[in-house]
């Protein structure tokens, strides 16, 4: 972890107690706790990810001004835990994929609290069904290539732009699901080319804008360290998972938010 009065520091000028950001970040942990109990109970194995594992690293809790929790999982765990999710729907919590939001787009899951209402940087999640504080959910499949993880996240990307227009527009209206099943058929074609001769390296699906490799040796075990106080799994070999994603990820970086103040 960083120095202590580092930390303080950071913790006072971005999300001091009783601040909206920390009072997101509590809220976000509740739902953290959710999905470690669930997965607990089906045995899916899932690890803490990109800046909430590095969170856990380098703050042994969120990174001070990060305002969203993401997990990884392999698929079939995922498989599990959707399942799950989509089963068990609760008082306070709700399962978001494109098959149970139709106006959600995205290629993961997220897990949304039914009780609060954020609105996003992008702004389609005006359109969203639910549209409260989340979790992001990524399955990794196997990838050989960035080249086709590129151009398939640009497929997404356009369909995010298509959606935007869509909002206002007749015609986007129309174009849009067109647009949506061109390119999951283009996608659906790449993804078995993908996983030829991937090894050991995994992606986020296809259609996801992150490109960067992880490396099934580096995630496939992992260990419980310490996360606002509470003990969460992350990759065994999180030194060599984070400077994969970061480099030299002990530096601080710069500010990074998802939801709009």
């Amino acid at each position: 972890m960083i120095d202590a009065a580092i930390q303080a520091e950071l913790r006072e000028k971005f999300n001091p107690d009783g601040s909206r950001l920390r009072n997101i970040q509590l809220r976000q942990l509740e739902m953290l706790k959710y999905i470690d109990s669930v997965c607990g109970r089906i045995e899916a194995k899932y690890w803490l990810s990109s800046g909430t594992c590095l969170g856990a690293v380098r703050h042994g809790g969120f990174i001070p001004w990060d305002d969203d929790i993401d997990i990884e999982m392999l698929e079939s765990d995922y498989a599990r835990l959707i399942d799950y999710l989509r089963k068990h729907e609760t008082d306070e919590f709700v399962l978001q994929t494109h098959e149970d939001d139709p106006n959600y787009i995205m290629d993961f899951a997220k897990l949304r609290d039914k009780t609060t209402h954020v609105n996003e940087n992008f702004g389609i999640d005006k359109l969203y069904k639910y549209q409260g504080l989340y979790i992001d959910i990524f399955r990794m499949t196997p990838s050989n290539s960035v080249k086709l993880h590129y151009f398939c996240g640009r497929l997404r990307v356009l369909e995010v732009y298509c959606k935007r227009w869509a909002m206002n527009s007749r015609i986007g209206k129309c174009v849009f699901p067109l647009l949506r099943v061109l390119n999951n058929l283009i996608i659906g074609i790449i993804k078995p080319i993908d996983r030829i001769n991937a090894k050991s390296q995994l992606r986020h699906p296809l259609g996801s804008v992150f490109l960067k490799a992880r490396c099934k040796e580096d995630v496939q075990d992992t260990i419980r360290i310490p996360f606002e106080g509470i003990l969460l799994p992350v990759p065994r070999n999180y030194d060599a998972y984070l400077k994969k994603l970061y480099g030299e990820y002990m530096e601080l970086q710069q500010e990074h938010t998802h939801i709009k103040d």
